[in-house]
């Protein structure tokens, strides 16, 4: 480290990131509020809504297996990291499972004929 003997630098070096990073949290907050107003929605909504639209079919045909852990599992491991990172379906104990918010909305999405 350049720093090491002088605590002023120190000083001076963490400074700037604590103002680097309220900066882009500020910026951050700026973008999700102006993203809010156009749609509605937060992004991570979006997102999710996104998402649950891209992989439409392979949800319904899990929903629509006998076992929804094995059909879960047939599934490419990319689209499981995928659909569990944007919180679709959860792991728990070897056995996954769609979230209950992710049935509520597919539900909502065949009954109002949104196929």
């Amino acid at each position: 480290m350049q720093y090491n003997k002088d605590p002023e630098l120190k000083q001076m070096y963490l400074k700037r990131e604590e103002l680097n990073k309220a900066n882009r949290k500020m910026f951050a907050q700026k973008q999700d509020a102006r993203f809010m107003g156009m749609t509605g929605m937060t992004i991570d909504e979006k997102m999710f809504q996104n998402m649950i639209s891209f992989y439409r079919p392979e949800l319904k045909k899990v929903m629509n297996s006998n076992n929804e852990s094995n059909a879960i599992s047939k599934l490419s491991n990319k689209v499981r990291k995928t659909l569990k990172r944007n919180r679709i379906i959860i792991n728990g104990r070897r056995k996954y499972e769609i979230t209950q918010k992710a049935r509520d909305f597919l539900t909502k999405q065949i009954l109002e004929g949104n196929e």
